[in-house]
């Protein structure tokens, strides 16, 4: 992929390391082929290079070797989108039986993410921050976007199922809570994209290059999966 910038500053991206995981996990409900499993192995190996416990963060860049940058981009957190790694490795331990060295990383990152991201003054889960607790660059820095949402609606349900621990419920019930109080349109249907911090509408259009039909019915399909799965477990005590 081409950089966004030129290269004078050699660097990895925590974007495709997590997605790849969950295109090949995906890939590999249809058809075997170990280098699908190699490639998801390759992305959680890859993944503890971003985890940095002296900010008890994930980065989204971090240098060649895992090595911290401090700068502007080196030091972005991207809350939403740790937040959706985090449910792609709680997913793929629950594929190997809930392979405990795997939870436990997941859980790890959506706790720290959960931490930075979540707004304790008007909830939801804010774009950006910065680890070091300096200005973030991004313009949209202190917005709340739709996706990130979806992915902590998803998250938190996959972090009750592995653990039971009610932690997981209630952030749940807050970030679903505040997310259908505040992005659907009652009026004309569909979703805003983009709120300001405060949960007003920052512009009221459905959909453009960016915001497409992907992850609100991903939510939604995945959402209801995993609430029969906690359901039926309950029924069955």
């Amino acid at each position: 992929m081409e950089p966004k910038y030129l290269d004078t500053l050699k660097a990895n991206g925590h974007s495709l390391v997590m997605i790849l995981i969950n295109t090949a996990s995906r890939i590999r409900n249809v058809i075997s082929d170990p280098i699908l499993d190699q490639q998801i192995n390759e992305s959680i190996a890859s993944l503890k290079d971003f985890m940095k416990p002296e900010f008890e963060a994930l980065l989204e860049m971090v240098g060649p070797d895992g090595e911290f940058i401090d700068t502007i981009n080196g030091r972005v957190i991207n809350p939403g989108h740790c937040i959706e790694t985090a449910w792609f490795l709680l997913e793929e331990a629950k594929y190997r039986d809930w392979d405990k060295e795997l939870t436990a990383q997941a859980l790890q990152i959506l706790d720290w993410s959960w931490e930075w991201g979540w707004d304790k003054q008007y909830g939801g889960i804010i774009n950006f921050r910065d680890c070091r607790g300096l200005p973030p660059q991004d313009y949209s820095q202190d917005m709340k976007f739709w996706w990130p949402q979806t992915e902590a609606i998803i998250a938190t349900l996959y972090a009750y199922e592995a653990t039971g621990d009610d932690k997981y419920l209630i952030w749940h019930k807050q970030i679903s809570e505040w997310t259908y109080a505040h992005f659907p349109d009652e009026e004309y249907g569909e979703w805003y994209g983009y709120l300001h911090r405060d949960g007003t509408v920052a512009q009221p259009a459905k959909g453009n290059i960016f915001k497409g039909p992907f992850h609100i019915p991903r939510m939604m399909v995945k959402s209801y999966e995993l609430c029969n799965i906690l359901t039926n477990r309950q029924n069955d005590k």
